[in-house]
């Protein structure tokens, strides 16, 4: 199979597990028009439910909706190839490791592990996400999304390759 014409890479997002869990935040227009019922009844709503969808930092439900969105960053953050797309990956991993396991047991299989499936996933057109909890009640989020993707054909490049 060939390689899908780029990569684009979201992320890092470093924020709250109960963030990362409320869906409401997640979903693009129609599903989140239901959030605004959600937060006028809550005490404190997280502040990018005030935030249209476009531009809130959270990661979204699908992957491919992460095209709706155009950071300032996403220049350098696209590539023609899917190593250099699971390269940034594994930046962005060493740059945020995972908190460690209390019995001293590995987290995952290791970054080359991992590389090198994302970048087998990356050339047959799969989004590669690596999500993992930080120590302090964070959690860690980044990911590559081919373009044009596969599920979400009809949504626009939001940074074309030149």
């Amino acid at each position: 199979m060939t390689t899908l014409a780029h990569f684009h890479g979201y992320g890092p997002w470093l924020g709250r597990p109960d963030q990362y869990h409320a869906e409401y935040l997640r979903r693009p227009a129609p599903f989140d028009t239901a959030w605004q019922m959600m937060v006028s009844g809550m005490k404190s709503p997280d502040q990018e439910a005030h935030m249209p969808f476009e531009q809130r930092t959270i990661p979204p439900m699908q992957t491919g909706h992460w095209l709706l969105r155009r950071p300032s960053c996403l220049a350098r953050q696209t590539w023609a190839e899917p190593k250099e797309a699971a390269e940034w990956l594994a930046g962005m991993y060493d740059q945020y490791p995972p908190a460690q396991r209390t019995d001293g047991a590995p987290v995952d299989i290791g970054t080359a592990a991992k590389v090198e499936y994302a970048t087998m996933a990356l050339t047959h057109g799969t989004d590669v996400v690596w999500v993992h909890y930080l120590s302090g009640e964070r959690m860690f989020s980044a990911s590559v999304v081919a373009c044009p993707n596969r599920f979400h054909p009809r949504t626009p490049c939001p940074h074309p390759l030149s």
